[in-house]
């Protein structure tokens, strides 16, 4: 038989920096201290954490536990149980939300723990954080969530990790953990995880009391916001007889049970009317910018469900009349009939009543389901003929304005409305086939050409240290260089005759890595490579690397590659890119504010660099990502903005008629010579885009793929457009493409 444990449980709030003696987001539900074993929902231990604009944080962290507090009232498994209380919780804070103005909406995370017999049963869902400590183990719940790691609200991954209140349906996150004597259970806000780590948290836990532990977390909290129920098990032979806190332990209170008609009732209203509604919501209060397009389309169908509501009432109750009429009276209270024949009639009566039951219930449940698939599937069809309609008014009037912009506009809204449509019926091919005639319409208004396919030329392979992140591409020739800075390698391969594949190497393609040793050079973190073509005392085209010690290695096919002599390297602060001119040399330090230029002296560039821009020059590089050089310089800012410089001046470089701004740039590639000719390249990652632009700044177009997996994380890009192809890094992935003519 096991030994019955027995609970010492410690609570603290912490708000503004002022002790609270009533924490309103903290539950404490225990039976008895004594943990139970057999009979009983076991002792029920709740955190709520709220986030947002709540006019009364205290009133919905109270709802919220009232709430979960049903869990024991809830038939089934424990699981089960802390389950449906968890999703129940939601869909009031769910509702809250959609009735209150959008400056009064939030968010919860909560914690619940059921501790029964020797288990402890768990669920969480949102900002919620529990810590198991016991003899030689520690563990946090959840392990990895982005409401525990992220600083700011914006970073967290709401689709991943949803909180209370934001979606109509969760699925809260479930953990069963055995539980020994001298555990520690510690339920707490967020903020503790951010405050200490987990091995300052599991020290401040382990071998001590729950009264101790409260002590040592809230001094780990150092006065910052803290909310915490500590629960200690003990065996039942040091439970106190007498004496000690006292404790008001909340039970569970009786609920009166709902008649037959009211279970059927309130199941088919929730199935019913809020099918109308279940995909309203309010994610966007998360999203740092709303989508362009007009205002979203709004449909009322309430007006439709309550009345088909009425109706299923009513009749309901008849049904229910007429059951009541037909079933047997089973009232104890009655006085019993007459023996002998009396006896006889009231068993004939009795089996007919039966006979009559067993009859119209199928054909009442029947009726019931038929009228009420009839009465959604109206309401569908009802929706779906307005969404349609909404849309082709949107193309309508798009056809019938001469303003791009406002083309642009009316098709994205037929494009959001028609995937609303399809929601709704899914096999509908004539809308996939009307968004796609949209999606082409609007490629042309912005100019955009779907690469019909992608060439994968190489996938890196990650080391056991590090991950694989490609950088530059540089391509001369049949010869292909990359620069992968995610594990310190500078690879050379080389393309086959059609240009298509690369060839299989029968060596290494690793051309130089982090930590070797050339001459008495050992290589650093690599920070960039770039090609450098003849000119000047330069006699011959070469490829150079450069490590963030300053080293600069250059690359012979016959002599392979080694140290090439660079003065005032001390000198750089951080510098993010290099990029060769015509036997120059330009070193992009956006930490020091200008870009160095090497002019090669006969030993090497071992004379003193100039800063490429003149005196009266006002530059501001500090977010500056990239550069590339035709004799003109162009710098790429991770704001999205090109600044285009002549001689160490500014000209203007305006980006002008683009549909929409530059996200999180990566890299800038240039051809051509000046102004004669040419057009210069960007790597838009965060618009999943290759841009092109004339060399005044005017947009020209833009290169996308046919779907989304295709250029999600951008890094390097090299055109030739005299072989008409394109070169990029997309991860750990080098690709190429062809360009249109």
């Amino acid at each position: 038989m096991s030994t019955q444990l027995w609970t010492s449980v410690d609570s603290a709030s912490i708000v503004s920096g002022v002790w609270q003696e009533r924490a309103s987001n903290l539950g404490i539900l225990e039976q008895s201290r004594l943990i139970p074993t057999k009979r009983g929902r076991g002792n029920l231990y709740v955190l709520v954490e709220t986030v947002g604009s709540f006019p009364d944080h205290e009133q919905i962290q109270q709802r919220i536990i009232g709430i979960v507090r049903e869990y024991y009232r809830t038939p089934g498994s424990i699981t089960a149980g802390i389950r449906h209380a968890i999703k129940a919780a939601n869909t009031y804070l769910f509702e809250e939300n959609l009735n209150a103005p959008r400056e009064q909406r939030g968010v919860a995370g909560v914690t619940c723990m059921v501790l029964k017999d020797q288990d402890a049963y768990v669920g969480q869902c949102g900002p919620a954080v529990l810590y198991h400590v016991g003899r030689a183990r520690f563990q946090r719940l959840p392990k990895e969530s982005t409401w525990l790691s992220s600083e700011i609200l914006q970073d967290v991954d709401i689709r991943r990790h949803p909180p209370l209140g934001l979606r109509r349906e969760i699925e809260p996150e479930l953990f069963h953990l055995h539980v020994r004597e001298a555990d520690v259970f510690v339920l707490s806000s967020r903020s503790l995880a951010r405050l200490a780590s987990d091995e300052e948290i599991a020290n401040a836990i382990l071998d001590r009391g729950a009264h101790s532990v409260r002590a040592n977390v809230e001094n780990l909290a150092r006065g910052q916001d803290l909310s915490l129920i500590v629960i200690e098990i003990l065996p039942a032979d040091q439970a106190p007889v007498s004496g000690g806190d006292e404790r008001v332990y909340a039970q569970p209170l009786p609920s009166p049970q709902p008649s037959l008609w009211t279970k059927v009732s309130s199941g088919l209203r929730r199935l019913f009317v809020t099918s109308v509604d279940k995909e309203e919501g309010f994610e966007e209060e998360f999203d740092e910018q709303e989508e362009p397009g007009g205002p979203g389309l709004e449909i009322d169908l309430r007006g439709a469900a309550e009345s088909a509501w009425h109706f299923l009432t009513g009749l309901g109750r008849q049904l229910a009349a007429l059951l009541v009429r037909v079933l047997p009276d089973t009232d104890s209270g009655r006085r019993p009939r007459r023996a002998g024949k009396g006896k006889e009639m009231a068993a004939a009566q009795l089996n007919r009543r039966w006979l009559y039951a067993a009859l119209v219930i199928p054909v009442l449940i029947i009726v019931l389901v038929a009228v009420t698939r009839f009465q959604h599937q109206r309401s569908l069809e009802a929706q779906f003929a307005e969404l349609l309609g909404v849309a082709q008014e949107a193309i309508a009037a798009a056809e019938s304005s001469p303003d791009r912009s406002t083309q642009r506009t009316l098709l994205t809204q037929a494009m959001g409305t028609l995937g609303q449509a399809l929601e709704l019926k899914p096999e509908a091919a004539e809308l996939k086939a009307e968004q796609q005639t949209i999606q082409e319409w609007l490629d042309r208004i912005d100019y955009v050409y779907r690469i019909p396919y992608f060439i994968e030329l190489q996938e890196f392979p990650d080391t056991e240290t590090a991950t694989a992140q490609l950088s530059r591409v540089v391509v001369h020739g049949i010869d292909v260089y990359v620069l992968d800075l995610g594990v310190g390698r500078v690879y050379k391969y080389l393309l086959n005759d059609t240009r298509d594949a690369l060839q299989k190497l029968e060596g290494d393609p690793v051309l130089l890595r982090k930590g070797d040793q050339r001459d008495d050079v050992t290589v650093d973190e690599l920070l960039d490579i770039a090609w450098v073509d003849a000119g000047g005392l330069r006699g011959t085209s070469n490829l150079l690397a450069v490590d963030t010690q300053g080293h600069v290695m250059m690359y012979d096919a016959l002599l392979g590659l080694r140290p090439f002599p660079t003065a005032d390297t001390s000198t750089w602060r951080n510098p993010v890119a290099a990029v060769g001119y015509f036997g120059r040399v330009y070193l992009l330090d956006p930490q020091a504010n200008h870009v160095l230029r090497y002019v090669l002296t006969n030993e090497g560039y071992d004379g003193p660099p100039s800063n490429y821009f003149t005196a009266e020059t006002d530059v501001a590089l500090n977010n500056a990502v990239d550069v590339a050089i035709d004799g003109n310089v162009y710098i790429l800012h991770s704001d999205g903005v090109i600044s285009k410089y002549q001689e160490g001046s500014p000209v203007p470089f305006a980006q002008s008629n683009i549909d929409k701004p530059l996200q999180a740039p990566r890299c800038i590639f240039v051809t051509g010579f000046m102004d004669e000719g040419g057009y210069v390249y960007v790597a838009d990652a965060g618009n999943q885009r290759i841009v092109q632009f004339s060399k005044a700044g005017e947009f020209i177009q833009q290169f996308r793929g046919r779907d989304a997996k295709h250029m999600t994380d951008l890094r390097g890009l090299f055109v030739d457009e005299e072989q008409k192809q394109l070169f990029l890094t997309d991860g750990s992935k080098l690709c190429l493409a062809d360009l249109p003519d």
